[in-house]
This record gives C-alpha cells, sequence and structure tokens, in this order.
C-alpha cells in the first residue's frame, strides 16, 4: 500500500537549472504577496533536510508566513520536501514510498545535499527547460518494488509495486485544451504499451482549468469512466496551515492545478489527498501545494 507525494516548485524556463532557476519566480512572489496579505501562518514542524525518512517527535510551532526580503537558500527549499514528508507522515502514518519534485534538476551542483539521509535515493530527470525538468525521491528500503518506466516533456512514469504512476507538469501550452491533453495522456500511454501497463494513477501539476477536467479528459482518452480525481471538493485544506480559508493550489487559491486522479475500477484510494502549503517552513518557496495519498490495487 504505497504512500504517492508529488511537490512542484516554480522554476523559468532557463536552459540552466541551478539555485537561480527556481529563486524568487512571479508566481512564487504572489504566492507570498497573497499570504502575507492574508496573515496566513504556518504549522512549523521539527525536520531535517538530511535525513528525511526519520519521524522527528515534537509540537509544531505556529509562525506567520513570511514576507520575501530576497531569493531563498537551497537549504529554504530542502527545508520544503523535508517538512513534506514529516506532514505526510503524521498525516497518512508513513513517509512517501517515492516523492516526484516538479520543475527542480537535483543533478545541478547547486542543490547538492539539499536532501538526503539514510535509505534515501535521489534520481533527476533533467529537461530542456528547468520548468520541465523532475527530480525523484525514493526510500531503498521499498527500492526494488520502484523502478522508472518513462519519462518526456512534462511528464515521469514510474512503477510502485503494481501500480503504474504517473507524475505530471502538464505543459502549460496544451493545459486547458481538452483535445490536447487527451493527446498527451494517450502519448504516454503508448510509450508504455510494450510494458503493458494501465495508467493507475496521475499525481501532480495538471494546470487544469477546472476541477474535474483532468479526470473527465483522461476517461475520454480511455474510454471508460473510471478515473477519479481523489478530491471530493475544490476546497482544499492544508495541513500544514493554521487560521487559513480553504480554496485552491495556485498562488491566489482559485484554481485546483495540484491534483491526483486514479483509476478506480482496479484501485482503492486508502487516504488522501493531504495537501501541504506553498509556505511549510513559513517562507514561501513555490506556488504550487504539495500532495499525498496511499492507494493500492484492489
Amino acid at each position: 500500500m504505497p504512500t504517492i507525494a508529488y511537490q512542484s516548485f516554480n522554476a523559468n524556463s532557463s536552459s540552466t537549472h541551478g539555485l537561480a532557476s527556481i529563486s524568487n519566480q512571479t508566481f512564487t512572489r504572489n504566492t507570498n504577496a497573497h499570504a502575507t496579505e492574508q496573515g496566513h501562518q504556518a504549522l512549523v514542524l521539527p525536520h531535517y533536510s538530511s535525513d528525511l525518512t526519520t519521524p522527528v517527535q515534537g509540537p509544531a510551532h505556529l509562525r506567520p508566513v513570511e514576507s520575501l526580503s530576497g531569493p531563498p537558500t537551497v537549504t529554504t527549499f530542502g527545508a520544503q520536501v523535508s517538512l513534506a514528508f514529516q506532514n505526510f507522515y503524521r498525516s497518512l502514518g508513513a513517509m512517501p514510498d517515492i516523492m516526484v519534485v516538479g520543475e527542480l534538476d537535483t543533478s545541478h551542483p547547486d542543490f547538492t545535499g539539499m536532501v538526503g539521509g539514510p535509505g534515501i535515493s535521489t534520481t533527476a530527470h533533467p529537461a530542456k527547460k528547468a520548468c520541465q525538468s523532475f527530480t525523484a525521491i525514493s526510500q531503498n528500503a521499498v527500492a526494488s518494488g520502484i523502478s522508472l518506466l518513462q519519462d518526456g516533456e512534462g511528464y515521469v512514469v514510474y512503477a510502485v509495486g503494481d501500480l503504474t504512476v504517473v507524475f505530471v507538469h502538464v505543459p502549460n501550452r496544451i493545459a486547458t485544451n481538452a483535445s490536447e491533453t487527451v493527446k498527451f495522456y494517450l502519448n504516454i500511454a503508448g510509450s508504455l504499451n510494450g510494458k503493458s501497463k494501465v495508467i493507475d494513477l496521475i499525481i501532480g501539476d495538471t494546470n487544469q482549468p477546472s476541477f474535474n477536467f483532468s479526470a473527465q479528459v483522461l476517461n475520454q482518452a480511455f474510454g471508460t469512466n473510471a478515473y477519479v480525481n481523489a478530491s471530493s471538493q475544490a476546497d482544499i485544506v492544508r495541513f500544514d496551515s493554521w487560521n487559513v480559508p480553504a480554496g485552491g493550489t495556485n498562488s491566489v487559491g482559485t484554481k485546483v492545478y495540484d491534483i491526483a486522479v486514479y483509476r478506480s475500477d482496479i484501485n482503492t484510494l486508502r487516504q488522501g489527498p493531504v495537501y501541504i502549503s506553498q509556505s511549510s517552513g513559513a517562507v514561501t518557496v513555490t506556488d504550487h501545494c504539495g500532495l499525498a495519498v496511499t492507494i493500492e490495487r484492489k
């Protein structure tokens, strides 16, 4: 029964994938302006970026989200990932077996040592643009059940046990066009045909125009009605926040871009999705909420 997580950062389209590509980007600044204007507060858990998968005991500290005074450090981005592991552990009872971070290429030397720990493997999936890169973080204890199946523009596919999981950052140029998004998912499925795989879970940044858009296009693509949005409503509660109204996952809380959609006829959603904010450490590092689910084959 794997726990699967996703978090996007906010990168630019540069071919150089260092710290500058994800620091102080426009939508991150917009997110921070909204959070500070609204008085958002973060429940900051104890955490260690150098030891992702060890649960850290202790109370959360309530801190107001800080106004950005300059570009965040690599340590700050590492804290967002580490806090995701801690928050998902407390909410789901398990650390992610695999977490993919979108818009991040940890093969760049700027990110050396950003996260780690005993039993952690990090695999970068660079793309031409920083904003289309991915990094997968997985636990060695379950490594025999996790393997890369395919990657391409806007996606990376992993086998997680008997599940086929597609982590996505759907390109903006097609994300609001139903026919083009159908082609996007059919292309992914086509790349998996020789492996006889059915897509069990899609998780990540869809840039979708409406709440159930992704489930609808997946059902259209594969001639079924079995794909279901794991969220039951468009008002998203963030596990790591206090006194923050439910809303969307984009910079101003109006759109639910970051979602999980699963194939309900052959899988059971055990828990989730659980969401975390863009400012888990009380410092805004992205415009995307992270999320995790626990899912298994029936």
